[in-house]
């Protein structure tokens, strides 16, 4: 009788514990929003037509995407202040597209459109994502670059970064919501698998030094043990002490939090299951307690396993199932014609849909719909409006320095 209401007990906390998925329908988050190089795209003078609505500027291609069912802005947020001049030693195409200065005037436009904005705060210098990593450099912070105590960021020990990291999340997240834009969803880091706050394989770190020789192609073989020892469990602790600095910001402004949510995001086409699973799990066993697990999900992209769409059903059951966790598909797109430049390769069609524009608003739709029945809460279709090599990627085909809408937009434009 004892072993039974043990295993009654058992069952009924894990019944509280299981993600519900009926309660996320009615909230899921459309993220269609103007990207990180809108703004260089229309100083370029690129415009876009959906309809009959022409869009010049970043709010009225924002008031487009509301139109066409987004519920949610999004700004990618670099620990770089200010925009500098291109020939900055650091240069390369993201220089100056991620900065704090910019972040901010997508938050203002948000409270003028009176759309929540998800901030995605990244801890490094001006990019990082799953092969690129960069540390955060708080050189431009008078008000935080005491607390290194004259060591350069490689020398910090893990108490040490996490005491800057907290003080810089009150401080960004007190910038953020001083705009009055509306936060509920906060990403840390950008594709984190393999990286972040500057603890990353191939980077220099007190935290631990042997990732600096670390071979790049380890992150790829890697088994779980040796992620969760030497990478993961830093980053859980690195994670919780900047979400906590965004909770002191909401605590110093006198603003609620009580259902604010946090959630990082990493690209799941290098990763078998296991291993997305043993991330999050790792992530909140060694103190980050995520709200929202996120995964890069781009079908087209060449991968290592299996087919594309099967991969993408065979996560999400498997996050929400084994990890208690909403989904959120932090990066989206697919190809309405062959990819080049960059992403050259990337033209690999998922079983069953064409690359066309047919095909891409035929599998935007049915990821979007399989996901509001299997704990997706939300997708962000990536740099919808990017045209310099993204442009089949993209919601917009061009004529020039003209961007038409593809059926995947017109789809839901109203």
């Amino acid at each position: 009788m004892k072993k039974q209401i043990i295993l009654f007990i058992t069952a009924i906390m894990c019944m509280s514990c299981t993600y519900s998925r009926e309660e996320q329908v009615d909230e899921f988050r459309m993220a269609l929003s103007v990207s990180p190089f809108t703004t260089s795209m229309f100083r370029n003078g690129y415009t876009y037509q959906v309809g009959d609505q022409t869009a010049k500027n970043l709010e009225e291609l924002e008031r487009i995407y509301i139109n066409a069912g987004a519920t949610e802005m999004f700004a990618r947020i670099a620990t770089k202040r200010h925009p500098t001049p291109e020939d900055e030693s650091v240069a390369d195409s993201n220089t100056n597209s991620h900065t704090l200065e910019q972040g901010l005037a997508l938050c203002q436009l948000a409270a003028r459109l009176q759309i929540p904005i998800n901030p995605e705060i990244m801890c490094a210098y001006i990019y990082m994502d799953m092969e690129t990593q960069q540390a955060p450099d708080f050189r431009e912070y008078p008000e935080i670059m005491p607390l290194q105590h004259g060591k350069a960021w490689e020398e910090l020990n893990l108490d040490e970064i996490c005491e800057v990291l907290r003080a810089y999340g009150k401080l960004v997240a007190t910038e953020i919501l001083n705009t009055g834009c509306t936060v509920n969803n906060w990403n840390l880091g950008n594709e984190a698998n393999f990286g972040f706050a500057g603890i990353s394989i191939g980077l220099k770190t007190a935290v631990n030094p042997a990732l600096a020789t670390v071979d790049p192609m380890q992150r790829y073989m890697a088994p779980v043990e040796w992620m969760e020892e030497n990478l993961w469990k830093h980053h859980a602790k690195a994670m919780n002490a900047l979400s906590q600095g965004i909770i002191d910001a909401y605590d110093t402004l006198g603003k609620d939090h009580s259902n604010v949510k946090f959630s990082t995001h990493i690209a799941t086409v290098v990763f078998p299951t296991e291993h997305t699973v043993s991330y999050f799990n790792c992530l909140r066993k060694n103190g980050y307690n995520l709200d929202v697990a996120g995964i890069s999900f781009y079908p087209s992209a060449p991968s290592a396993f299996q087919n594309s769409m099967d991969l993408y059903h065979e996560t999400v059951q498997a996050i929400t199932e084994q990890c208690h966790l909403p989904v959120f598909i932090a990066e989206f797109s697919y190809p309405s014609g062959p990819v080049t430049g960059a992403f050259a390769g990337w033209s690999i069609p998922a079983d069953g849909y064409d690359i066309s524009e047919d095909g891409q608003a035929a599998i935007y739709h049915d990821v979007i719909s399989w996901g509001k029945e299997h704990g997706v809460v939300g997708i962000r279709y990536w740099a919808a409006d990017l045209a310099e090599g993204w442009s089949n990627m993209s919601m917009f085909r061009f004529e020039g320095k003209q961007g038409i809408a593809k059926s995947i937009l017109l789809n839901q434009y109203k």
